[in-house]
């Protein structure tokens, strides 16, 4: 149901659902990194692309990503890429991380990607603000960030952490489309949430990328596998 509404809103609906949410009292939530360990999950199992391909979204399964034969969008939480890699590294006592870099993971990601999240929640649990952690982090997404959302860094806070891999074939629909909506479910976002993404791809490239919600979905948009963090508006 929840995929027939976002699909069959007319731009007028979606307007005035828009100003719905983003009208609504802010999150009252305060700087808090250890939130973003809460387990994400996948509001709608399935989304197609504007050029009509269809792609499976799921949590990790056991799976590799990048084996799947079929288009699979994987959404895994920051709580499973560092148990993943901690599991690795309990294993191969010494070893570098550029020798496990492509080493397969209980995750369903590489080390490597692994690490690219676990790094970013190390910077997170750092940070004195998340104008600074922008800055360090995202320094694209922190150019951009004032013009795209209307406001600073400074009035959101990370409330969840997450990479968002897809798999061969999901990587060119995607790319054939340029892009495509994920639903997520984010503990503490319901409407009236206001919220806005940061994502990265596998080099490090940020930008600040459109969210929105509906019936306390959140719906992002996904233009390569990377690191994702949602933040929300505090509360003034």
């Amino acid at each position: 149901m929840k995929k027939k509404l976002a699909v069959t809103l007319t731009s007028v609906t979606l307007v005035a659902a828009m100003a719905a949410v983003m009208g609504g009292q802010a999150m009252a939530i305060e700087w808090h990194p250890s939130r973003t360990q809460s387990e994400v999950g996948v509001a709608e199992e399935t989304t197609t692309t504007s050029t009509g391909s269809t792609i499976t979204v799921t949590t990790p399964t056991g799976s590799q990503v990048q084996d799947a034969d079929s288009p699979v969008i994987q959404v895994t939480p920051v709580s499973e890429t560092l148990a993943a890699n901690a599991a690795v590294d309990a294993a191969n006592p010494g070893a570098t991380g550029e020798q496990l870099a492509g080493t397969p993971t209980e995750s369903g990601l590489t080390y490597a990607a692994n690490g690219q999240l676990n790094n970013l929640y190390n910077q997170v649990t750092s940070a004195e603000s998340t104008e600074q952690l922008l800055t360090s982090t995202a320094p694209a997404a922190a150019a951009e960030f004032q013009a795209s959302v209307g406001e600073s860094a400074s009035a959101y806070t990370p409330i969840a952490l997450y990479d968002v891999a897809a798999s061969p074939s999901a990587e060119a629909a995607i790319s054939e489309s340029g892009s495509v909506q994920v639903a997520i479910s984010v503990p503490g976002v319901a409407n009236g949430t206001q919220v806005v993404a940061i994502c990265w791809d596998r080099n490090g490239n940020s930008r600040v990328v459109p969210v929105r919600v509906v019936n306390g979905v959140v719906y992002l948009t996904v233009y390569s596998s990377g690191p994702v963090m949602i933040m929300a508006r505090v509360q003034a």
